[in-house]
């Protein structure tokens, strides 16, 4: 079975379990419509040819079955329409939990910084509504098709060469495919520069950006370049569109010509009497009805495309998550040797070079390890190697030596607890801000308050304080979002590994350096059990207090050892921090 015969299969059964009344009152509603069209033209010759024949039953009959045709069409085609948005619109809300719940599932963060896959998965939250409605473009294009053979069959009773007129559709069908492929490509490419200028934009508008924008005055700039990505977007997509028009336009001028040439043929049959006037309105009725079937089955056919196009990248997520996801030994419950980086390099999908490279260090059990080194150096990468949330291009960790990538990542997760530079700023309750950093305590408001307490956040908001002026509550200050933060870290009650990477870095040294401290007294009680706290910061003069000192450059360690042991080697180390403490001075 292909990837978009799987897919169908998928998404019709994500109907039925939606509404299973409604799912198959829409197929019955969708396949009793084929024989409409028919009625229809047979109903208009009857009712032309009786009326010359002066045939008044016949009259009638055809009247009748003309009337009901057209109700049938008209309260087929609006309840049909209701039913089919109503399903549509819940399946794309599960579509895209789905979608949401696999991207998330991931345990490492390649997918999310790595702007390929970032493409892959947001063309499939783009075309959602299409993935949605894919069983009704399918089942719309099968009864059309059947409708076609109907009509197909009451031209060639007339004569076989009305059958080139259903001919014609071989190539409106190759136009519409070379115009789909165009219009794929085009919106494939143009999903980088959009999510450009969504981010663009966000940031003009976000509190946290805009105020810096708004005093430099850069908002302009900033729109202009917007607006180039999302005309560079729109230009590719215009040209797609263009050219699309251009094969289907020089296809459906091809079909005119013959729907002129099949009225002529009529109109000789007519002089010949071999066809009355109302066998010709049957072949006009039909061979109208037939272009409007033809472009129903082009346009189901293109909205099956549409979702189509994100079949591999439906699949390749489907694939990768699964891949991703691995089952493993369960984390140690105490660490007794402690962590050991053994020859580790990384690095990123898509990059021309390492960023951390043979990189061997020992965070023994229950101390204190301060990662420092300038910008660029690669603690913030270590510490994701750490964590779990990239792994090593070569090299191996081990954890009381076992390897970290034989235990399961969700057991090793909920092992660790930390705050990172980028922290997030959860604009909900206060409770629920701090309580999701153990999601099973959340509305256990003791727990909640003992860890507000103990990171020193601001008690007087109230644990059931809505947090973020965007949503009518408090906007707190950087510093309080630090503490709420770190009271989000204290949730998780017997961490194995603990990080504090560099979320004071907008702090001054001595701001930095009581939060640290405070960091380390607050988990004083978890290196009794042989957790290893990392500290990572830039400022050599903050992390002395640590018990091992590691120091990065250009991705290598250079140097580790105690504070005392690196001042008395003399080394880079040595120097930047008499270097720095003088400047603090």
């Amino acid at each position: 079975m292909t990837d978009w015969a799987r897919l169908l299969l998928h998404m019709t059964r994500r109907s039925f379990r939606a509404g299973r009344r409604q799912a198959v009152l829409l197929c019955v509603l969708t396949v009793g419509h084929a024989g409409v069209i028919a009625a229809i033209g047979l109903s208009q010759r009857e009712l032309v040819d009786d009326s010359a024949a002066g045939d008044t039953r016949g009259v009638v009959a055809a009247i009748a079955l003309g009337a009901l045709a057209y109700t049938v069409s008209a309260v087929a085609a609006r309840i049909g329409n209701n039913l089919r948005a109503f399903l549509a619109g819940r399946v794309r809300g599960a579509q895209n939990e789905e979608v949401q719940r696999l991207v998330s599932s991931i345990p490492t963060i390649n997918h999310l910084e790595y702007a390929p896959h970032i493409d892959r998965w947001n063309r499939i939250f783009d075309s959602s509504h299409a993935l949605a409605a894919m069983p009704w473009s399918a089942l719309e294009s099968l009864v059309t098709v059947l409708g076609l053979v109907v009509t197909v069959g009451l031209l060639a009773s007339v004569s076989p060469w009305l059958c080139l007129l259903a001919a014609l559709g071989v190539p409106l069908y190759l136009a519409n495919r070379r115009a789909d492929r165009l219009l794929r490509d085009a919106r494939d490419a143009g999903t980088e520069p959009l999510r450009r200028e969504q981010r663009l934009h966000e940031a003009c508008v976000e509190p946290e950006p805009a105020k810096e924008i708004l005093v430099s005055g850069g908002g302009a700039d900033l729109s202009r370049r917007a607006a180039g990505f999302w005309d560079e977007a729109a230009d590719r997509e215009t040209r797609a569109r263009l050219r699309g028009a251009a094969w289907q336009g020089a296809a459906w001028t091809l079909y005119a010509v013959a729907f002129a040439g099949a009225l002529t043929l009529v109109a000789d049959l007519i002089r010949a009497g071999e066809a009355s006037v109302g066998t010709a309105v049957l072949v006009v009725s039909l061979a109208t009805q037939l272009q409007s079937q033809l472009r129903t089955v082009l346009e189901s056919l293109a909205a099956s495309a549409e979702a189509g196009q994100v079949v591999s990248h439906y699949w390749w997520l489907r694939r990768y998550a699964a891949a991703a996801r691995r089952s493993g030994a369960a984390a140690p419950v105490t660490l007794s040797a402690g962590i050991e980086v053994t020859g580790v390099s990384f690095r990123y999908p898509g990059g021309d070079h390492d960023v951390l490279r043979d990189v061997t260090l020992r965070l023994p059990a229950g101390s204190v390890v301060a990662v420092v080194g300038a910008n660029g150096a690669g603690k913030s990468t270590l510490v994701k190697l750490l964590t779990g949330l990239y792994e090593p291009t070569t090299g191996r960790i081990t954890v009381d030596g076992a390897p970290l990538s034989d235990v399961d990542p969700d057991a090793w997760r909920a092992r660790l607890s930390g705050v990172f530079q980028d922290f997030a700023r959860l604009r909900l309750l206060v409770r629920e801000t701090v309580g999701i950093g153990n999601v099973r305590f959340v509305r256990d408001r003791a727990a909640v308050r003992s860890a507000v307490e103990r990171a020193g956040a601001p008690t007087e908001l109230g644990l059931e304080t809505q947090l973020g002026a965007a949503f009518g509550g408090v906007e707190p200050s950087l510093g309080q979002w630090q503490r709420l933060a770190l009271a989000r870290s204290l949730m998780r009650g017997a961490p194995l590994c603990l990080v504090l990477d560099e979320p004071t870095a907008a702090l001054d040294p001595l701001a930095e350096r009581e939060l640290f401290d405070h960091f380390v007294s607050q988990v004083r009680g978890a290196t009794a059990r042989g957790a290893v706290t990392v500290l990572v910061a830039h400022r050599f003069t903050t992390v002395r207090m640590a018990d091992h000192i590691v120091v990065l450059d250009g991705g290598r360690v250079t140097e580790q050892g105690g504070h005392d042991d690196l001042m008395a080697a003399g080394g880079a180390y040595a120097d930047l921090y008499r270097l720095q403490e003088r400047a603090y001075r």
